[in-house]
């Protein structure tokens, strides 16, 4: 065991091998679900002229109770240009309309009473009622949102108000998945052939944490490995799953050798998921996991998916929480277990695998349970600490 690294030790390596986020300006509409990498200043007021904010009429407040002469109506987006609103009338105005010079209040058009081309106002009218005053939301040149911020539907319709034509965010990581293995098979068609379900299954979690990567399938042949690995030279990060063990078809050690990269760790006490390699070349993380699915799903959970979201400058520490065990647990060997679980209402089902290839038992898990090497059976009733996984581990 005193070769293997501890799995604290080995996801702070993890996260000290990510390098600082990137930065990148995009059109507000490139950038939701994005990091700001600076506070966004407003380029121009909003809104950019007295807002009606109701269909009504814009009046002075001296012909409250009066009967007035109705002028031409002011539409949303009405450009005209008019003189000053003069007492004893008033303009028909729409919900979005600029409000001319002059107008003191829009009253609203169910309190008004219309005969021909007057109108009677109400006896009481409020100064400013209905209107929003230029710039009031935002002046050009205010900062209105902070470094750090997730963009939102909302941030990008801000921004798109105040006329930020690009924000400064930071980029999303540009991720390759590559499934290794001659067994893998899109349509098997012989003995020994399977299905790839790691490929699916990591671009899905790279998705739901905010993510995403492209995805390929090569077999148990260092040469198109090689050439693999080489294409996606430029990308951020290559998450491989398969042939990282010490059978003589585990190519991945020697291609990450021969590439030059720095082998920054490999094998971690854990169960499942002991073979995890971390290599670095270049700017670029290299993972490589294990190829049993269970063991691939905790590997990406755990280290992957922390890294990468903090390489968008995301939050990355997935959400832990305490729970009643509902089942008893065995106990524990020597290494860290990882046992897939389902939290609800407080209470917490193990889902134990029948391998760490096997996803039919655990597939309802939302969490994982840890438990430390040599922990004693546990029985129903205990309380427990859990991780969560997926689109709830990194809700605030």
């Amino acid at each position: 065991m005193a070769d293997l690294l501890e799995p604290d030790e080995a996801l702070s390596r993890v996260l000290l091998a990510v390098p600082p986020p990137a930065t990148v300006h995009l059109p507000p509409e490139d950038c939701l679900g994005l990091v700001l990498a600076e506070a966004v200043l407003a380029c121009a007021d909003l809104p950019p002229f007295d807002r009606a904010m109701m269909d009504g009429y814009a009046v002075r407040l001296v012909d409250a109770g009066r009967t007035v002469t109705a002028l031409d109506e002011i539409a949303a987006g009405d450009g005209t240009s008019r003189g000053a609103l003069q007492s004893g009338h008033a303009h028909p105005i729409m919900t979005g309309a600029s409000v001319p010079a002059g107008a003191e209040a829009v009253v609203a058009i169910e309190q008004t009473t219309r005969v021909g081309d007057s109108v009677r106002l109400p006896e009481r009218i409020r100064n400013g009622a209905n209107i929003v005053p230029r710039a009031s939301e935002c002046a050009a040149g205010q900062p209105w949102a902070k470094a750090g911020e997730i963009v939102t539907p909302l941030t990008l319709a801000a921004a798109l108000g105040v006329h930020t034509a690009r924000l400064a965010v930071h980029q999303r990581p540009q991720v390759a998945v590559i499934a290794t293995g001659d067994e893998l098979a899109a349509a098997p068609s012989q003995a020994g052939q399977i299905r790839d379900t790691n490929g699916p299954m990591l671009v899905a979690l790279l998705h739901e944490a905010g993510l995403a990567a492209r995805r390929q399938v090569v077999g148990d042949n260092a040469e198109a490995l090689l050439t693999s690995l080489r294409s996606l030279a430029a990308l951020d990060a290559v998450v491989l799953t398969g042939g990282v063990s010490a059978g003589t078809h585990d190519e991945v050690p020697g291609v990450l050798s021969r590439l030059g990269a720095e082998v920054l760790f490999h094998k971690v006490a854990q169960r499942p998921g002991k073979p995890l390699l971390l290599a670095r070349l270049g700017r670029q993380l290299i993972f490589a996991l294990p190829g049993n699915p269970l063991a691939a799903h905790l590997c990406a959970c755990r280290y992957v998916l922390p890294a990468l979201r903090q390489l968008a400058a995301l939050p990355h520490v997935p959400v832990r929480g305490r729970g009643t065990l509902v089942t008893a647990l065995p106990s524990n060997t020597e290494r860290t277990w990882f046992l897939p679980a389902r939290v609800q209402a407080g209470s917490v089902m193990p889902l134990p695998p029948v391998s760490s290839a096997d996803l039919v038992q655990p597939h309802q898990a939302n969490a994982y349970i840890r438990l430390s090497p040599g922990a004693v059976a546990l029985p129903a009733g205990t309380e427990v600490d859990y991780t969560r996984i997926g689109a709830d581990a990194w809700a605030s």
